[in-house]
């Protein structure tokens, strides 16, 4: 069954000696489209982390956060003393400059940010990764049940559009079959306007005209088109594939035939049924916006 493009997740998780804290948002989009909101030290893990994200969302705009506590202290804090050494220096220079009676405290030189350095060990990155990897995975699952469950209702909704489209289509199926008639009765009064009364036109060749000019007007071909465009979008919509794209397409398809059929109608009929037609593609192509 066919998936929606948006969905929401959140998982929370206590593995080894670390809280995680996993949320995965999805939009629509033409494309797919990621967005991370991650712990630096895990940068390095980021194409890896979105080649996962793949196996699971294929079209849509996807916004992914994740926030990581240390249960435990880990040995991730450096001071660099060539920082410290020269912050002390320029402050040494500036108290005896100004005579000041104050001496420089290491509480002052802790005060500059860039004096301490925290970086993880490759190992404790791989420590991490390795706890945060099936967490993820159960988020992308979660997003992937709740885009499946929207999909099932924007399925019913589709099926009931092509429902309606197929029984209008049957309609102007049956209403083509009068199409030589009006063309007869409408060329008959043409030519009752144009010749005088006391002049007949042979019935062969109003016959003749009536075929050819029937010919050009044949919707047969654009009705079993649309029956077809019908059937393939109801077998693309049972599938579990990503098919939004596709569905988009058959819409395109389904509405140029429809403009044909209105372009070639002189039947009053079969041109309402065909503006019905065009507003029921309408509410297709919309639903069909929101599918994966």
């Amino acid at each position: 069954m066919i998936k929606s493009m948006t969905g929401f997740s959140r998982v929370e998780r206590v593995s080894g000696p670390y809280h995680f804290r996993v949320e995965v948002k999805s939009l629509n989009s033409k494309g797919l489209n990621i967005t991370n909101q991650i712990p630096g030290y895990l940068s390095m893990k980021e194409l890896e982390m979105n080649s996962i994200l793949q196996e699971y969302v294929k079209r849509g705009k996807v916004h992914l956060r994740v926030q990581i506590k240390f249960l435990e202290p880990p040995k991730v804090l450096e001071i660099d003393k060539n920082i410290v050494q020269a912050y002390y220096s320029m402050l040494e220079d500036v108290v005896n400059t100004l005579s000041l009676p104050e001496p420089v405290k290491l509480s002052d030189l802790l005060m500059f940010r860039d004096v301490f350095r925290m970086e993880l060990s490759d190992e404790e990155i791989e420590n991490v990764w390795n706890h945060f990897v099936p967490i993820f995975r159960e988020a992308l699952e979660k997003l992937v049940e709740e885009r499946r469950k929207e999909g099932e209702r924007i399925a019913a909704d589709l099926k009931k559009i092509l429902k309606d489209l197929l029984a209008g289509v049957e309609k102007i199926e049956k209403h083509s079959d009068q199409i030589p008639i009006l063309y007869r009765e409408k060329l008959k009064e043409e030519v009752e306007k144009i010749l005088p009364q006391d002049i007949s036109v042979r019935e062969d060749v109003l016959e003749n005209h009536i075929a050819f000019i029937s010919t050009k007007a044949d919707i047969r071909e654009e009705i079993t088109r649309l029956k077809s465009h019908i059937k393939r979008a109801l077998e693309l919509i049972e599938s579990d594939s990503s098919v939004g794209l596709n569905l988009d397409f058959l819409g395109q398809e389904m509405l140029r035939e429809l403009n044909t059929i209105l372009s070639k109608s002189i039947s009053v009929d079969i041109s309402n049924l065909a503006l019905e037609g065009k507003v029921l593609v309408s509410q297709f192509r919309e639903q069909v916006q929101n599918v994966e």
